[in-house]
């Protein structure tokens, strides 16, 4: 008779907090919630990064278990690159440039299709 570990991971989670003492408090009830149910959060694969009149400010490192998640000026996600500032900014830039190299691919195939 075998007996079969199993263990999932975690996929695409953002944690939004006015607070830094709340933020590591969601961590560890995360951390917590995810050892009794066997997921496992990588903290390697997350960081974090500050948006408001604080984004210029150091801050203590977060710990997710054991691990430290750094603080980061910019979060790549869904393609989109968010970056740190007063306000919230989004570069499209790079979904933009993806997009219209794969609509000039598909258009320059389909002119010899007619």
């Amino acid at each position: 008779m075998c007996n079969w570990v199993r263990r999932h991971t975690a996929a695409d989670i953002i944690l939004l907090s006015a607070s830094v003492v709340l933020l590591q408090r969601m961590l560890d009830i995360y951390n917590d919630k995810g050892s009794d149910t066997d997921i496992i959060f990588n903290a390697r694969k997350s960081s974090f990064f500050i948006v408001g009149k604080l984004y210029d400010k150091n801050i203590d490192a977060l710990h997710l278990g054991t691990d430290v998640i750094s603080w980061n000026q910019s979060l790549k996600y869904l393609g989109l690159l968010f970056k740190s500032g007063k306000n919230l900014n989004v570069d499209i830039e790079g979904a933009l440039r993806k997009f219209y190299a794969a609509a000039n691919s598909i258009y320059s195939k389909s002119k010899y299709a007619f």
